[in-house]
């Protein structure tokens, strides 16, 4: 009698265990399953962009907020392929004020035979925040 006593008493704390516990690991395998993906709060879309004419390089980059903001500066740097790196050519910055849009567009004399790419620094300022982000064109050669 004592050990169906004992063997109840296992059997009831063991359901309890199992009981208890398994509202905890759903809540666990719940939060484990979300994914919160890394979004800004003031920077919407990015963009560096380049026009070739000949040997005349256009370059324009663009950044805008989902709403007007504090400050917004965009510089674009004219690289061209050194061996194994790239090398500034030649850089332009804009900076709007209480908006949410900012450009840079300029045009720069190329090199035949040079490859080249254009990067974008984006920044928007916001009260102490400061969200930033880097594009790139795609590369290409003067003929």
């Amino acid at each position: 009698m004592v050990k169906k006593l004992k063997m109840m008493a296992m059997v009831l704390v063991g359901l309890a265990f199992f009981t208890l516990g398994h509202p905890v690991l759903a809540q666990e395998r719940e939060q484990e399953s979300v994914v919160t993906p890394q979004a800004y709060k003031y920077l919407l879309d990015t963009s560096c962009l380049h026009t070739l004419d000949g040997t005349n390089i256009g370059v324009s980059g663009t950044t805008h907020t989902y709403s007007a903001v504090d400050k917004i500066t965009t510089t674009t740097y004219l690289e061209k392929k050194t061996s194994s790196s790239w090398t500034v050519v030649k850089s332009w910055t804009n900076s709007t004020y209480n908006s949410s849009y900012c450009d840079v567009d300029s045009s720069y004399t190329g090199v035949s035979g040079t490859t080249y790419r254009v990067r974008c620094y984006h920044q928007a300022y916001e009260g102490n925040i400061v969200e930033t982000n880097t594009s790139y064109s795609d590369v290409f050669t003067v003929k």
